[in-house]
């Protein structure tokens, strides 16, 4: 007799109020028998439930009964009701259809004594695009749970369109980004796709049977966190009053100095990828790259660039 089994078996009474012997051995995988000697175990360890002889009779729960509060902590069941909260936006479910996600919130704010109300995460973009977006990380939640691979065109950083087809592994949210991680049958090897990149996706019929654990290996110390992890420059830049609050919107900056000349100075980290050059170059003449110097090099050479095609 396993325990999760009890309470699952618990929670569907309190849920149905009501249900039959032989529904309870289906769905649990074992015998009417089993059933009765599961409802002996429960009454005896003083949980209400019992049997209902004659028509329309069966297993119930007492109405009154609710599950145990301390099964987890206030902190536990506030931590679990903020997560489903905070993906309720990217929850992908058909118009019409209510979200399992907040139906879940709803269930488990009922053991809550605190206020749930106290946070909000929306994922979603502002623009009217929204739906889309909960569409795309429907399938591909849908892709991953049930294990099939996820066919899309991709743009490449390099410009190149290709379809490609993945082994789901895993939804990682970095960087003020989405992405997929998982097995690229084209590349033969680990890749991370950036979500907004990703287009005509689709569920295949086919099997994903390449799973992270078999690439990476379960026992490698060194593959548990081995999610999308760029390296980082350290820099330091000279910024104007009037995009530090941009520059604060997009890097966390562990040092922010007030100059005399107006200007302040501040040091924060970047992954160091070819958009990290658009971005800063974005910024225009009120930031100014301080170090690393290569950088700072990169940046004029593209500056002087664009200035010769408008020339």
């Amino acid at each position: 007799m396993q325990i999760d089994q009890l309470f699952e078996f618990v929670y569907i009474l309190i849920d149905k109020k009501q249900s039959t012997a032989s529904e309870m051995a289906k769905r649990f995988g074992v015998s009417t028998r089993t059933i009765y000697r599961w409802i002996d175990a429960l009454s005896v360890s003083g949980i209400p439930v019992y049997s209902l002889k004659g028509r329309g009779g069966g297993i119930a729960i007492s109405k009154t009964y609710a599950l145990d509060k301390r099964i987890l902590s206030e902190e536990e069941r506030l931590a679990i009701v903020s997560s489903v909260k905070a993906l309720n936006s990217l929850a992908g479910n058909p118009a019409g259809t209510v979200n399992a996600n907040i139906k879940a919130a709803e269930k488990i704010s009922a053991l809550v004594a605190s206020d749930t109300d106290w946070l909000e995460v929306d994922f979603s973009p502002w623009s009217p695009e929204g739906s889309e977006i909960q569409m795309l990380f429907g399938t591909l939640r849908d892709c991953i749970l049930k294990k099939r691979q996820v066919s899309f065109d991709y743009y490449s950083a390099d410009g190149n369109i290709e379809h490609r087809f993945v082994h789901p592994w895993k939804l990682i949210y970095k960087g003020q980004a989405w992405y997929l991680q998982g097995w690229c049958t084209i590349r033969q090897a680990e890749r991370f796709f950036k979500l907004s990149r990703m287009r005509n996706v689709s569920m295949t019929g086919r099997s994903a049977t390449i799973t992270k654990q078999a690439v990476l290996g379960t026992n490698s110390s060194s593959n548990k966190n081995n999610d999308y992890q760029p390296s980082l420059l350290s820099i330091k830049a000279k910024v104007y009053n009037t995009k530090i609050s941009y520059l604060l919107d997009t890097f966390i900056c562990s040092e922010v100095k007030q100059n005399k000349d107006g200007s302040i100075t501040a040091c924060f980290k970047a992954p160091d990828e070819d958009w990290l050059l658009d971005l800063l170059l974005g910024f225009g003449p009120d930031l100014q790259i301080i170090s690393p110097k290569h950088l700072r090099n990169k940046l004029i050479s593209l500056a002087e660039n664009i200035i010769k095609e408008y020339k």
